[in-house]
């Protein structure tokens, strides 16, 4: 087969550093299909050979020619993230190519080498044949959502095999290759029977029904065949295959006698010597049948494209619908654990209780230049420059946009019919902004013993946040964590008085005091500027680590904008930042009225981050 490369060397050369991209790509995808993790791939302009793409078993190594895959005017930065599910429904044609090569690395596991000196050579080439339908079976078999990409580039690979075996032998044994290309499809369900019914009619009439279904009886036991390691039990099917070939075209290949099948047979023509021969048929009249069987491959590929369309747009609307309602289940069930956490916490009285040894040390009226540093703090978040969007899904009959399929179908029929009704054929998304958001602000206070320097400024800071939250009218709740986790200050409260807490406790709770808070202000799921500030040094044992960095990264994710003050030099904060492009720090200061410039400015930074990644 074209797309196999049986030796240890490589068609081609080496990535061009701009497909590089897509290469990496293609191998993430290509070890996900495949179940394996050591695949590499080679792609670019001519890479694998004429064919889309190549498997080399020697090289573990999954070939790409771009040109052929994704089109001959295709360039690398027009194609999108592929291992993107959108992309890869854009682009099926090209991932069914990747997915058979990958299904051959997922289930051909046998010894090709070994298999080619067992067998002759014509029954390798029968085990290797009858090998492609297989693995497409089982590929179909693990994952059904894999036949619309399969279907998408069938045809390609049955009429690029169909015409390298025609070309190497114009015969009625080049013919029956098709019986081993086409029929195990149909079996796995990639191919429909009624879209190959005229070239499946011309190959039982070309080679004879009981031959056909002779070979039809070993393809279903190939496509039986679950050792994928082992190859040894389809021995006897290749050679079985292969004796079936030899007999049956053996004779039907001599020009025969008038009346008996030859050149001027009437009622004899198309009829074999016997069961599983093929009938007889001279040299000119078998150019006529490949001639033919290559037309009637084409109109086929033609109506399985036009079929697949439709398959591919269900599946892509049948896939994100039971996306959303995974999506809105889950985050149903999350809102839920999360607002019985808030309701817990927010329970609580405004000290840490048994389980924690925090006390509230003492409070204080805010200084003069607190009260400076809280209207500053105000006025930055007041002039972030956030935006919401909302989004607006429009259909026109011009361009911009997404092409629909079936209402350009649509389209032609009402033309053909001499209706001039125009259609909406392209589909985009229009988006808006909306000035001016409400904000909401939640503050996670660390009182855990690393933490204890830091006391007097982190109340400071507390009481700054909370206040400049109230004078832009924000939703602001604050919560301090340890060993427990309680509330200092509810939605809709004002703290009027900057307290002091002790830190005595051993470990951080991050994740049910950042529960607690979602809970009770909505920030993941809720609208409009939202910004969670975090008040520690990040110190923390390695469960509560991944806890941070994942809601850092969630926050990322719903556009909550992160600002993190820990007020030392900020290493085990920046760590836990690490996974946000969007979060700010301010480390390195013990005096937040001082600094409140500093951080009012990374509040706003963090929100601008933030509405600009939404918008």
């Amino acid at each position: 087969m074209a797309h196999i490369n049986h030796t240890a060397h490589r068609k081609g050369g080496h990535t061009p550093p701009e497909w590089l991209r897509i290469g990496a790509e293609i191998s993430t995808l290509a070890n996900a299909w495949a179940a394996r993790y050591d695949l590499v791939a080679y792609v670019g302009p001519g890479a694998g050979g004429p064919a889309p793409a190549c498997y080399s078993p020697a090289l573990a190594e999954i070939e790409v020619n771009v040109t052929t895959a994704f089109g001959p005017h295709i360039k690398p930065e027009d194609i999108g993230t592929l291992t993107d599910r959108s992309t890869q429904y854009e682009y099926a044609r090209a991932c069914g190519a990747i997915r058979h090569e990958a299904y051959h690395a997922r289930y051909s596991g046998w010894d090709m080498e070994t298999a080619s000196k067992d067998l002759k050579r014509d029954e390798f080439d029968a085990l290797v044949l009858l090998e492609e339908g297989r693995i497409e079976a089982f590929g179909v078999k693990d994952d059904p959502t894999s036949r619309v990409f399969l279907r998408a580039c069938a045809m390609d690979i049955v009429i690029g095999d169909a015409k390298e075996h025609l070309n190497e032998d114009a015969s009625l044994r080049g013919l029956t290759n098709l019986v081993g290309l086409v029929y195990p499809r149909i079996f796995a369900g990639i191919l429909d029977a009624d879209e190959m019914a005229d070239l499946t009619d011309l190959i039982e009439e070309a080679l004879g029904f009981d031959l056909v279904e002779s070979l039809c009886a070993l393809i279903r036991k190939a496509q039986a065949h679950d050792m994928h390691t082992h190859i040894e039990p389809l021995y006897p099917v290749a050679r079985e295959w292969a004796r079936l070939v030899r007999e049956a075209t053996s004779e039907s290949e001599e020009p025969g006698e008038p009346g008996e099948g030859g050149e001027s047979g009437d009622e004899g023509e198309g009829e074999g010597d016997g069961p599983g021969k093929a009938p007889k048929f001279s040299d000119e009249e078998i150019k006529e049948i490949i001639a033919e069987a290559l037309a009637r491959m084409e109109d086929a590929a033609e109506e399985v494209a036009i079929n697949n369309n439709d398959d591919l747009a269900d599946q892509e609307q049948a896939e994100a619908w039971e996306g959303v309602v995974n999506e809105r289940r889950a985050e149903a069930d999350e809102r839920k654990t999360h607002t019985n956490v808030a309701s817990k916490v927010f329970a609580r009285p405004r000290e840490g209780g048994r389980s924690s040894g925090s006390r509230l040390h003492r409070t204080r009226a805010p200084l003069p230049s607190e009260r400076a540093a809280a209207v500053q703090v105000a006025r930055a978040l007041d002039r972030a420059k956030y935006r919401e969007r909302d989004v607006t899904e429009t259909r026109s009959v011009l361009p911009p946009g997404r092409l629909r399929t079936r209402a350009m179908v649509q389209d032609a029929a009402n033309r053909a019919q001499g209706r001039m009704t125009q259609v909406d054929m392209w589909q985009r998304k229009a988006r808006k902004h909306t000035d001016e958001p409400t904000l909401t602000v939640g503050i996670m206070v660390d009182i855990s013993g690393s933490m204890g320097s830091a006391m007097e400024p982190m109340a400071t800071t507390a009481w700054v946040m909370s206040e400049a939250g109230y004078r832009v009218q924000a939703k602001t709740a604050m919560v301090y964590y340890g060993s427990a986790v309680f509330p200092t200050l509810k939605p809709g409260e004002r703290q009027s008085e900057v307290r002091i807490y002790t830190a005595p406790d051993g470990t951080e709770k991050f994740d049910e005091a950042f529960c607690a808070l979602d809970g009770s202000l909505n920030l993941l799921y809720g609208a409009g500027a939202r910004l969670l500030v975090v008040v520690s040094d990040g110190c923390y044992t390695a469960p509560q680590i991944a806890a941070a960095k994942k809601w850092v990264k969630r926050c990322e994710e719903a556009g909550v904008g992160v600002l993190w003050l820990p007020f030392d030099h900020g290493h085990y904060a920046r760590e836990i930042l690490s996974v946000s492009s969007t979060a700010s720090l301010v480390a390195g200061t013990m005096d937040p009225a001082a600094a409140a410039a500093e951080i009012g400015r990374a509040a706003a930074e963090s929100m601008t981050k933030i509405g600009r990644r939404a918008g």
